[in-house]
């Protein structure tokens, strides 16, 4: 017999927050480093918890962000 996988999302954005912040520690140097213009246009593949997008946004920038299982699921089709 087959067995079924679950398609059940799994995340947690809180346990992401706790246990993973440290990478938008890091995003935040980078958006620092590359002092991004109003209106310039960002692509952010793995957005987490979209803090790097807000900070974008915030900024003026034009970002599209995808998850990681967006992602995933792009390179699948």
């Amino acid at each position: 017999m087959d067995t079924i996988k679950s398609t059940k999302d799994n995340w947690n954005a809180n346990l992401y927050d706790n246990k993973h912040s440290f990478v938008s520690k890091y995003g935040n140097t980078l958006v620092e480093l590359l002092v991004p213009k109003q209106g310039e246009k960002v692509l952010d593949l793995g957005c987490g918890t979209g803090d790097l997008a807000n900070t974008l946004y915030e900024l003026g920038v034009k970002n599209n962000s995808l998850g990681i299982i967006q992602v995933l699921l792009s390179i699948q089709l």
